[in-house]
């Protein structure tokens, strides 16, 4: 049952401003509150906001605790402060002159059909149709849950509502609502990243920058942005900028021209080729060693592959599969980032920069090819694979490669799974309070598989008539994806509309013209026109192969899981070798294991070689073939990769 709580008349908590701030002293903040059920039963709780979230504890009427549950601060994305408005058509019969008394004379009229008067000392702007003076309290979060329990968990939308009326103006009570936003407020901010930290004014100005590729997957980025990212962007209070890339190697010239000290991190919403290039921009910068520190990467997924937004939600143990837009749009509102390594690629007469895979042979193959049929979706490597297993080619090459050393990762080492902190929002729509304490100790916030059980669905307030109604109407205030800016967000204070500068490609490309291509940190590895020396430990495999694929990511795509031990920041790339010879049933195998990662011998055999190594070379002896670094495909020729630990930041799940 949908319920909202009303704030019973008597406070049981109270804080007073500390000097030189508008936070409260106290951050803990507790009411009691009732809601009222069918057949008139009413219910008491006690509702508390702490660092682990809102609690609520039902009480009976002997005033026992009977239930209790905590919505946890860290499923909840953000709040807001207003008051219930009505209708124009509404506005104009109703009375504005009540007291907030629902057992008033005026509001007795208002009930009964009678003409209200209208009301001298108020606008119908200042007060609702029906002289209710309350002010509401809406709170967002996204909860785990289960349908059943041989279901998997899902994130579900919940909207918990607190309405506070214990006082005779609406000013005074949205004054008690806003005191707890702040505590909320403060709760969120209470542990930031570095990156996010607002220290002044300018630090302040720092947003979100969205790169978004209309042309990813089947074509529908546009309007999967607009539905469904921008509300959870809103809700979150999370100021941004969007661009729609214009074409192939946009986000190459933004990222490497722009200056990017107005965001605090990038998101790429489309494939892993779109990553691929804002990657590759930030690395063409002379200043990526001081920029790549500060700004943190992200990935809505709207491509065909999505092989990176799987592989967060696979290490973070994020429901992927019910909602994977909604849960990457969670992982960017979160704030929370992970050192993730990047592989640089030296190929004949340039340097790339890669973050998922680089292939040769029978993946590769299938990669490309399938791009005829793309209509399809996904559904397009399937279909090819069965293509090219009974048209199964052969590449005769020499791979030479150096294997990783064996260590035990560190305390410090291994951040894969290392509790995150959140990431600011911006200010709230109906207060200016912005002076934030940043002083404070850090606590951990830990992932959890918990959900709600079924018995206490009754105590939070999901989408009812009134949050519907909110949601519809902070679209129109705040979404980008009004009428009336379609691809841009509109509002001045949160979002910023993006002016068409449409010089801006011809001087992206001569600044191209005029400056190196290439930087980052400077290769352990000799020029890929020199021998390599004998004396460092080179192994070399040399034939005929079916295909050779290098990963260091867990996943290449949504059902693709190719190498399961890979990490984000293990310093690793995870080399796998199918030699000549294979039988395509063994290759069938193969191929269909990849979906649940089983298909990976403990041991190495024959055909199948899985080698962990920190740089490799590859040298074709066929002059044809296709090549691809993160699914996009390369000019054919040798090439060599070196693992670059941790250098860049990717946003993960709380």
């Amino acid at each position: 049952m949908n319920e909202s709580y009303e704030k019973s008349s008597s406070s049981t908590a109270c804080s007073t401003p500390t000097a030189g701030t508008d936070l409260p002293e106290r951050h803990d903040v507790s009411d009691t509150f009732y809601t009222s059920q069918r057949k008139g039963r009413k219910y008491v709780f006690r509702v508390r906001l702490d660092i682990n979230g809102f609690t609520l504890q039902r009480e009976s009427p002997s005033g026992t605790i009977v239930k209790e549950q905590t919505v946890k601060i860290c499923d909840i994305v953000g709040a807001r402060c207003m008051r219930l408005k009505k209708t124009r058509r509404l506005v104009a019969s109703a009375c504005a002159c009540s007291n907030g008394n629902p057992n008033s004379p005026a509001a007795s009229v208002n009930r009964s059909g009678a003409t209200p008067s209208k009301c001298s000392t108020a606008s119908k702007e200042d007060y609702p149709c029906d002289g209710d003076v309350s002010a509401y309290l809406y709170v967002f979060a996204y909860v785990l849950k289960k349908k059943s329990l041989r279901s998997e968990f899902h994130r579900e939308r919940t909207v918990l509502t607190l309405r506070f009326r214990s006082f005779d103006t609406f000013e005074d009570n949205m004054r008690e609502a806003d005191r707890w936003y702040r505590a909320l407020r403060w709760q969120l901010h209470r542990t930031l990243e570095s990156i996010f930290v607002v220290r002044n004014e300018e630090d302040r100005r720092r947003r979100v920058l969205v790169m978004l590729n209309p042309k990813s997957g089947s074509g529908n980025a546009r309007e999967v942005f607009n539905m469904h990212v921008t509300p959870v962007l809103n809700e979150a209070e999370v100021p941004y900028d969007l661009y729609v890339t214009k074409h192939s190697n946009f986000a190459i010239e933004f990222m490497s021209t722009r200056c990017l000290d107005a965001w605090c991190c990038v998101v790429a919403v489309g494939g892993d080729g779109l990553f691929h290039e804002i990657v590759n921009g930030l690395m063409q910068r002379e200043d990526w060693a001081k920029v790549l520190p500060k700004i943190a990467l992200g990935i809505i997924p709207c491509g065909s592959g999505n092989g990176l937004a799987r592989s967060i939600a696979h290490g973070y143990n994020e429901p992927y599969f019910s909602k994977p837009v909604l849960g990457a749009a969670l992982t960017v509102i979160s704030g929370c980032s992970s050192p993730m390594d990047v592989v640089r690629v030296q190929l004949q007469n340039r340097s790339l920069y890669s973050f998922l895979s680089i292939g040769w042979g029978f993946i590769s193959d299938v990669d490309i090819e399938s791009e005829r049929i793309r209509v399809v979706g996904y559904q397009r490597f399937t279909i090819w694979t069965l293509y090219r297993l009974a048209n199964l080619r052969t590449y005769n090459g020499k791979i030479s490669y150096l294997l990783t050393e064996p260590h035990e990762p560190s305390g410090e080492e291994d951040t894969q799974h290392t509790p995150q902190l959140k990431m600011q929002t911006s200010r709230s729509c109906n207060t200016h309070i912005d002076k934030l304490s940043t002083t404070n100790n850090n606590p951990s916030f830990h992932h959890s598989n918990e959900y709600l059980p079924h018995e206490f669905a009754d105590v939070i307030s999901l989408e009812t008539s009134i949050n519907q109604s909110f949601r519809s109407r902070c679209d129109s205030w705040l979404s980008g994806g009004s009428r009336r800016s379609y691809y841009y967000s509109i509002s001045e204070s949160i979002y910023h509309s993006l002016a068409d500068e449409s010089d801006f490609a011809v001087q992206a490309a001569m600044a191209l013209e005029n400056r190196q291509q290439n930087f980052g940190p400077t290769s352990s590895l000799p020029e890929l026109d020199e021998p390599l020396p004998e004396d460092e430990g080179w192994l070399v495999e040399e034939g005929e192969f079916i295909m050779m694929h290098a990963v260091y990511q867990t996943h290449l795509g949504i059902d693709c899981h190719f190498a399961p031990k890979a990490q984000m920041n293990d310093g690793t790339i995870y080399l796998i070798l199918i030699r000549g010879g294979i039988s395509r049933p063994q290759l069938l195998s193969f191929l269909y294991n990849m979906s649940t990662g089983t298909h990976l011998p403990e041991v190495n055999n024959e055909y199948v070689k899985v080698l962990p190594v920190r740089a490799f070379r590859l040298e074709p002896h066929d002059n044809h073939g296709i090549i691809t670094i993160d699914g996009e495909r390369v000019e054919f020729g040798p090439l060599q990769a070196e693992v670059l630990p941790g250098i860049a930041r990717v946003m993960v799940p709380k």
